[in-house]
């Protein structure tokens, strides 16, 4: 495997924060997401600033002993400033960046527990590149090794180790505009697999990678079929992917639930409809060569009412 050239143009500046425009729904994020598969761990956070709406976005949702921690807020933004140490911080949430493209540390403090987590980028990171999506102006990710700790109010502490995979996105966002979308964030071993399938206006977009430690090469093509729970929300369960990369070789990933209730809907309404957001956390198999792993599944869909 040679080195994308996408890979290797990042700067310091772009884990940073950049200047936003005029657009309304203009937003920056910030996103990781975690498995200890050892023992049953998982969860995803994002930030979102959206100052042209005046507010930020906080998310965290852990999952844990066939429970699950959500927390979500979104304080007020009334002055935009480029302090990155107070832009991703709140009462209870906060990213610390330790070092650009490399480390960050997650930390969440509430009544019930204390949640500490490192990520550490293991691969090179991956740039997908200027409006590579509908969804962002730019938008780059990659694979990490995760470490960390929760600390329940009794005493009682659990280790985390594991994989896990960040992205950092800015540009105008729009839920709504997509008719769906398929991503998704698998961790093996010594690979990893990044990707974004999205529909809209009649139109298909396709990115992503298969990354290791010399490098990413871009996915070409991508099929996917969906098993759906017999949950109040038809919610996706388990998926099958086939993808082929830029050099003709083919990947077959079988991603399943770790738990029945390791995921998150998350809806939004509009004029006309709503929009559902499912992010689930994830067992994977590579049906090629029998590798366990694991990882994240997104699907979204918007349904209209008229």
């Amino acid at each position: 495997m040679t080195p994308d050239q996408k890979s290797s143009n990042l700067k310091v500046e772009d884990d940073l924060l950049h200047k936003p425009d005029e657009t309304l729904k203009w937003r920056e994020s910030y996103y990781f997401n975690w498995v200890d598969i050892g023992n049953k761990i998982s969860g995803f956070s994002t930030i979102g600033i959206v100052p042209n709406e005046k507010k930020r976005e906080f998310v965290l949702v852990l999952f844990f002993d066939n429970k699950a921690v959500f927390y979500y807020r979104e304080p007020k933004l009334e002055n935009y400033v480029k302090d990155i140490n107070f832009m991703l911080k709140e009462k209870k949430l906060a990213y610390n960046l330790i070092k650009p493209l490399q480390t960050w540390e997650i930390i969440f403090n509430s009544r019930k527990l204390k949640f500490k987590l490192t990520f550490e980028s293991r691969f090179h990171l991956f740039n997908f590149g200027l409006d590579s999506s509908a969804s962002w102006n730019q938008h780059f990710e990659g694979s990490g090794i995760i470490s960390g700790s929760i600390k329940f109010k009794d005493g009682t502490i659990k280790k985390i180790h594991g994989y896990g995979q960040r992205d950092k996105s800015w540009g105008y966002r729009d839920w709504h505009q997509f008719d769906k979308w398929f991503a998704g964030h698998f961790q093996f071993k010594k690979w990893s697999l990044g990707f974004r399938k999205d529909y809209y206006k009649n139109k298909i977009d396709l990115s992503g990678y298969i990354g290791d430690k010399n490098g990413n090469i871009k996915i070409t093509q991508l099929e996917i079929k969906t098993t759906y729970d017999t949950d109040q929300f038809k919610s996706p369960i388990m998926s099958t992917y086939f993808f082929t990369d830029a050099k003709g070789n083919s990947f077959n990933i079988r991603a399943k639930r770790i738990e029945r209730k390791s995921f998150v809907r998350f809806a939004r309404e509009f004029q006309g409809g709503h929009t559902e957001l499912f992010e689930q956390m994830m067992i994977v198999e590579d049906l090629d060569t029998g590798e366990n792993g694991t990882g994240m599944m997104e699907h979204l869909r918007t349904i209209k009412s008229n």
